[in-house]
């Protein structure tokens, strides 16, 4: 038998278990608005331990908030009841985290939560909640111009330790140009001295910087970072379905609107389901009224101080007119997808503007893709950074953002995901020291490369190719200038002089100092870097077909360079490459080598020009030397191998075909020296077979060897007319030979 005092130890646990039983029973018939009552009335018990009616009355509103959301007015209550601190700080923590709308969140309850911090009742652990509150649901909220009246008030409480990194996160949400001034600056600096550098407030002093750059001495670190972190995941979660729901219901009641006027469609309502939040906010404009169907303060466009929204903005013609008078939206990051504000932007750069748009990417940049721990891709990623890329597309240049960012993306990347996206933003990579480069971009590329399929590689290829485009297109020239600015600006002594010839003279959008380094000597490293990789991907690839293609497109680029860009440079493939190509199985990889040649030969007789009538330094001079060389080599065993028939003979210098006399014996292959001619070679013998089909006699029979020395120009045009004009260009342009073209009649007759 129990004694009495035993029984009166399990009391508690008993009380316990019947509170939870008598919840569960009267959970059916309980409401929120019962709850809410028991939370207002004065003589509710306040004991947490084997409290059944706050047990009930907690879980009510914690289930009523997760399912449906509470309303306004719901809301309001709460929050006073968890501020006031009526009831211990576990149930008002719990309170707090339970105040997920059904709606909009009224700015009115956001007052209320600072009016309750100022009276200093709720603890320093409830405070730090409500400011955390206040972020997570701040995109919720029906408006902020409310709340940023209170900016004064919410930056005092950043001299509390406890509340610091809230507030200075709610802060660089709110922060607007009016607000930076130089007493708020002072005392952030001050605060960062008594306690050390913080993320929390370089964060926000970064903002204050990117709007008045002159109040700020702060040090911009080399790479960007996230300066703010939430740990709540499991609230930020619960936010992020309510901001679901809600959209949801909005594309609903849009999709309906639309049946009630164009009648039932079938597809708009699974289209509905499957789009989820938007990551690139909506044009919105703080003079449009809420419901974007009138003016707040906007002025005809016939006043000279008037601001002019881009929701009034209809043409082009509109956006010249009020270029100077246009006011860019709240959310800067909605210029990602409009025309008119991008426009604006390369007219107008300024600093800004342009650093609100990179700390907005940088942040959603590494929360969509290096901290999402989602499983595999998501379509939200997936549109931003299509929108990033068409973005960079129209400025033809990269953000540089974007680069900090994918360098740490690139090292943690598996090759797959966001593969087309990831490959084309590399493609827009600024100009750098080859060196540098190699570490940020080609190292993890190249560790990809082989240890991937034949297609990756293709890509790869493809990528550099696209990479080495842009640079001497567009990055080449833009370093030139960018360079000659900054010795103009350094040597000005007066400060607004420098400003002035910076603007008349500026060739990019985002203000990059660049070092001044050898341009062309990257361009060469990252041409022999290309080269090598690509030899060594068609021995491990057995010279696949689609891989040869990407290589010669690669080098159809490098033939041209001079020609069509006007880079003094030119850079012949190596042996391994060429030789692979020449040998190839395939007629179309042959042609395209023999066309490359001649494009070689044009280029180098061009850059001879160049040397003889400028001064060039004897590196440069030494390496087209080589070059001619080397071309030249190869320019004379493509000449005996397809046309003359001596590719084996021991009278020529040669690489490839320098074979000895024995070894060519055991082969057993007679009349060696055609073996790879025109008409002998293993990519041409098909297109023989055919010549000569169409040309001899029905029922006698055909060889490839029947093609003689006087048929040989007549075979030309044939091969012309299947459209391998690479192997007709080199003959023509290298052997010298004596034409016989058919007769006028023959001709016009085919």
């Amino acid at each position: 038998m129990a004694t009495p005092a035993a029984e009166k130890r399990k009391s508690p646990n008993s009380l316990n278990t019947s509170s939870k039983s008598s919840a569960t029973d009267q959970g059916s018939s309980y409401t929120v608005s019962m709850a809410i009552k028991f939370f207002k009335n004065d003589v509710s018990n306040r004991k947490v331990r084997g409290n059944a009616a706050l047990i009930l009355a907690i879980q009510q509103v914690e289930l009523t908030a997760k399912r449906e959301g509470l309303t306004a007015r719901d809301i309001s209550q709460l929050l006073d009841v968890a501020a006031s601190s009526k009831f211990s700080d576990s149930i008002s923590s719990r309170l707090i985290k339970s105040l997920l709308p059904s709606d909009k969140i009224p700015q009115e309850a956001v007052i209320k939560a600072v009016s309750w911090m100022c009276t200093n009742k709720p603890s320093n652990e409830i405070q730090g909640l409500l400011l955390k509150w206040m972020i997570l649901t701040y995109d919720l909220l029906d408006g902020s111009d409310d709340l940023h009246a209170l900016y004064g008030i919410l930056f005092h409480f950043v001299e509390n330790d406890v509340l610091c990194p809230q507030v200075c996160h709610l802060l660089y949400l709110l922060t607007r140009k009016q607000d930076v001034l130089a007493f708020r600056v002072h005392r952030l600096l001050s605060l960062q001295k008594r306690v050390g550098v913080q993320p929390h407030i370089t964060g926000l002093l970064s903002v204050y910087k990117m709007y008045r750059p002159h109040l700020v001495s702060l040090v911009a670190p080399p790479t960007q970072r996230v300066y703010f972190r939430l740990t709540v995941k499991a609230w930020s979660a619960e936010v992020d379905k309510v901001k679901e729901r809600l959209r949801n219901r909005e594309e609903g009641s849009e999709a309906a609107a639309l049946e009630r006027l164009h009648g039932p469609a079938q597809e708009s309502t699974q289209k509905s389901k499957k789009k989820k939040i938007e990551v690139i906010p909506k044009v919105s404009s703080s003079l449009m009224s809420q419901d974007g169907s009138g003016d707040a303060g906007y002025q005809l466009p016939g006043s000279p101080q008037g601001k002019v929204p881009l929701q009034h903005i209809k043409t082009f013609e509109d956006l010249l007119q009020n270029m100077n008078r246009l006011e860019l939206p709240g959310q800067i990051a909605a210029v990602l997808e409009s025309p008119y504000l991008q426009h604006a932007i390369c007219c107008h750069s300024e600093q800004h503007t342009v650093q609100r748009l990179s700390f907005w990417l940088y942040q959603v940049l590494h929360q969509e893709l290096l901290d999402n721990s989602s499983d595999g891709p998501n379509s939200r990623a997936e549109r931003l950074l299509q929108t990033l890329i068409n973005f960079t597309d129209f400025l033809h240049e990269d953000v540089p953002v974007c680069e900090n960012f994918l360098v740490k993306y690139l090292h943690t990347w598996n090759g797959s995901d966001y593969r087309p996206y990831i490959l084309r933003l590399i493609t827009r990579f600024r100009m750098y020291p080859f060196q540098k480069l190699n570490d940020l971009i080609l190292e993890p590329l190249r560790s990809l490369f082989f240890c991937s399929s034949v297609f990756f590689k293709c890509q790869i290829i493809y990528t550099l190719t696209e990479l080495l485009r842009n640079y001497v297109s567009i990055e080449l020239p833009r370093h030139t200038n960018t360079i000659c600015n900054q010795a103009v600006k350094d040597a000005s002594e007066i400060q607004h002089t420098g400003d002035s010839l910076r603007a008349q003279t500026q060739v990019s959008v985002f203000e990059v100092r660049v070092d001044n380094f050898q341009a062309l000597h990257t361009i060469q490293e990252l041409t022999t870097y290309v080269d090598r990789i690509s030899g060594l991907g068609l021995i491990i690839e057995k010279d696949n077909v689609l891989l040869m293609h990407y290589v010669l497109e690669f080098f159809e680029l490098i033939s041209c360079l001079h020609l069509r860009y006007a880079v003094p440079f030119a850079y012949v493939p190596s042996s391994g490459t060429f030789y692979r190509a020449l040998f190839a199985s395939n007629a179309m990889s042959c042609s395209r080598l023999c066309k490359i040649i001649c494009n070689y030969k044009d280029a180098f007789q061009a850059l001879k020009k160049m040397v003889s009538n400028e001064e060039s330094d004897l590196l440069f001079t030494n390496i087209m030397r080589d070059g001619i060389q080397l071309l030249n080599q190869y320019i004379l065993d493509m000449s005996n191998a397809l046309w003359r028939n001596k590719a084996f003979l021991h009278s020529n210098k040669t690489v490839v075909f320098d074979i000895p006399v024995t070894t060519l014996q055991t082969t057993g292959v007679k009349h060696i020296n055609e073996a790879f001619s025109i008409h002998l070679h293993m990519a041409m013998l098909p297109f023989a077979c055919s010549f000569l089909k169409q040309t001899q006699p029905k029922g006698k029979k055909v060889h490839p060897s029947l093609i003689r020395s006087s048929e040989r120009d007549t075979y030309l045009d044939f091969l012309k007319r299947e459209r391998l004009d690479g192997i007709v260009s080199f003959i023509n342009t290298f052997i010298k030979r004596n034409v016989i073209h058919p007769t006028p009649q023959k001709q016009s007759s085919k």
